[in-house]
């Protein structure tokens, strides 16, 4: 693509509204002067996700996701900037000439270039020698027909040390095998990292082979407890295990088709899938499930569907999927019998598709099952689940539902009525949103903090009532948001329209906002000197651009400005910088009690007392 400047890529963004190129992928509805819909982006019954047409960007309150024209195409089709900045070019009638220069000007492309060929060999050897015959009788006994040999690219890695090293050496510079992961370079010698073992490559979402998993399969490597029945690779500039997933490259079109994915454990259960004629399933490589893989999957997909192992760490696995899978539409297919999914599949040929697609449950109903106290005649252990479950329950839509689910409650517990667990449910019902239970205690918000208790009456605040009135109220959110973050909000829309507040503040010294996320858009704000709405629209990227785009939809308030809003703004922090301190102190003080360190406890006593009254408290 021709080069592009700022002024050309902002007049290809102001040339299209964005609410007709979004509406063309999401059902969007007019709410005041913004349009509404489900958000894209994760799976919501509720809807969160607001265009603002008069600003031109979007902001999901459930998931955080925003920014601008270019934005939206790139997440929602995974496509790269430039393809996102042509598309919405050729929209407008806008010519760009399409840069023609070849893919070797990836500084990567040697390294896929490498994991191809290596690929190609390990196929070819497996396909095509004496010790690859053998290991493809072993996968034949084991229900991988040469169809899904060829398919899934499966090769081996001769138990010779530097095959690879021999057949690539030539072709390749030693810093690229080096990098690669591949080829391991001791003090004395060169030799291939894998040796011996069956091949399973993982590639990207256009195809291009980033990284391997090797199993072992030969009688004596089987009989050897001292060797991993799977090696991965190791993490390059190419592959990186935490938001890498098996067979997306395969599964994305029938991912988007179906917007549901299947979250499994490993290649061979994927595989087992495909065979029961499931096409939309994926594996993470030898690591737990990360936020990575579910931002990866959140732009294709509206239900997660996970089907782990069935023995006690596979149900684990479950139970923290679960916690970062909470804002999501979630379902769950336990394999019975502790086997994970491939063994199901051999031992029951056929059954694992229809376990699948019909033997889904409810997180609500794994969870009931999954922790449940071990010791039922304990009514304090009774008493401890029925808090474990009540939010959980009261978090689901359906009053129908929920119903069935304290009656199943209420089955378990052999010392409570139903109108005892229901009262339960109803005391949480009122203050829980679906979107946002966590499965594990206590809940965090996203950037860490512990929120505050609850308050007691109108009165708890770390504003002072007369102050109140100067924090506007969020236009529209999922989130119930503290007054400091009300502030905290508010003090940055203003140094985004107004740069002296930017400088002002700036002037302070050890200013300092309360959460991580305020605190970093500030920083990059003040590093990036003179500072407008287009202007961060460009620069800022990842958490800063979505905290911008939450500052832009959040906060509602007129043009006019004054000193005294900016003043007492600035009280707030002080107030707030003072509560923390206290809090801070009194539980340090609970730690001495429970320690009992008399003497520390007097000290931070007289402390408490101290900043008590110099606050005025």
């Amino acid at each position: 693509m021709a080069l592009l400047d700022k002024v050309m890529i902002e007049e290809i963004r102001s040339s299209i509204n964005i609410v007709d190129v979004i509406s063309q992928h999401v059902h969007l509805s007019k709410a005041g002067t913004n349009y509404l819909g489900l958000c894209p982006f994760h799976g919501e019954k509720t809807p969160s996700f607001n265009v603002n047409a008069q600003k031109q960007f979007y902001h999901c309150f459930g998931c955080g996701k925003s920014g601008d024209i270019f934005k939206f195409l790139e997440d929602y089709k995974q496509i790269p900037f430039r393809e996102a900045v042509k598309e919405v070019a050729d929209m407008a009638g806008i010519v760009l000439e399409i840069d023609t220069r070849p893919a070797q000007d990836n500084p990567n492309q040697a390294l896929f270039d490498l994991h191809n060929q290596a690929a190609r060999i390990y196929h070819t050897v497996l396909t095509a020698t004496e010790e690859g015959a053998k290991a493809r009788e072993y996968l034949h006994n084991r229900g991988i027909s040469d169809e899904i040999i060829e398919k899934f690219n499966i090769g081996l890695s001769l138990s010779d040390n530097d095959f690879l090293y021999q057949s690539v050496k030539q072709k390749f510079e030693e810093s690229v095998l080096t990098n690669s992961g591949l080829i391991t370079f001791a003090e004395n010698r060169i030799f291939d990292s894998f040796r011996g073992r069956i091949m399973f490559p993982l590639n990207d979402k256009n195809g291009q082979v980033i990284a391997f998993s090797g199993r072992i399969w030969r009688p004596e490597d089987l009989s050897n407890k001292t060797l991993a029945k799977y090696k991965n690779s190791t993490t390059t500039p190419i592959f990186n295990k935490s938001d890498a997933l098996y067979n997306l490259d395969r599964a994305g079109q029938s991912i988007k088709k179906t917007r549901e994915v299947y979250l499994m454990e490993g290649f061979m259960d994927v595989i087992a899938a495909y065979e029961n004629g499931v096409s939309n399933a994926v594996a993470s490589m030898g690591t737990a499930l990360t936020e990575g893989h579910i931002r990866k999957l959140r732009s294709v997909t509206k239900k997660f569907i996970l089907v782990y192992d069935g023995d006690k760490a596979g149900q684990n696995a479950i139970y923290k999927a679960l916690n970062l899978l909470a804002s999501d539409d979630v379902e769950v297919v336990r394999i019975p019998d502790g086997l994970d999914p491939d063994e199901y599949n051999k031992a029951y040929p056929g059954a694992l598709g229809t376990l699948m697609t019909s033997g889904r449950m409810a997180p609500v109903e794994f969870l009931m099952d999954h922790l449940r106290p071990a010791n039922l005649s304990n009514l304090q252990a009774q008493l401890d689940f029925i808090d474990l479950m009540s939010p959980k329950i009261a978090a689901i839509q359906s009053l129908t539902a929920q119903d069935a689910y304290i009656k199943r409650l209420v089955e378990i517990l052999p010392d409570f009525e139903y109108n005892q667990v229901e009262s339960a449910v109803n005391q949480r019902r009122e203050n829980v949103v679906a979107s946002q239970v966590s499965y594990d205690e206590p809940f965090m918000f996203d950037d860490g903090m512990v929120p505050p208790p609850p308050p007691e009456d109108d009165s708890y605040s770390f504003m002072d009532q007369s102050m109140a009135a100067v924090v506007p109220a969020p236009i529209s959110s999922n989130k119930k948001l503290s007054q400091i973050e009300l502030s905290e909000l508010q003090l940055l829309h203003r140094m985004i329209y107004h740069p002296s507040v930017l400088t002002r503040v700036a002037s302070i010294h050890d200013f300092q906002f309360v959460h991580r996320r305020y605190q970093q858009l500030f920083e990059k704000m003040i590093g990036l000197g003179e500072v407008d709405e287009t202007g961060l629209m460009g620069q800022l990227m990842g958490e800063d651009s979505e905290t911008f785009y939450e500052v832009l939809s959040s906060v509602n308030v007129p043009d006019d400005i004054s000193d005294q809003e900016i003043n007492d703004l600035l009280k707030n922090f002080v107030k707030a910088a003072k509560g923390s301190q206290l809090q801070a102190l009194q539980d340090q003080l609970a730690q001495a009690k429970q320690t009992g360190n008399s003497a520390l406890e007097l000290q931070l006593t007289l402390q408490i007392i101290a900043q008590k009254q110099q606050d005025g408290v």
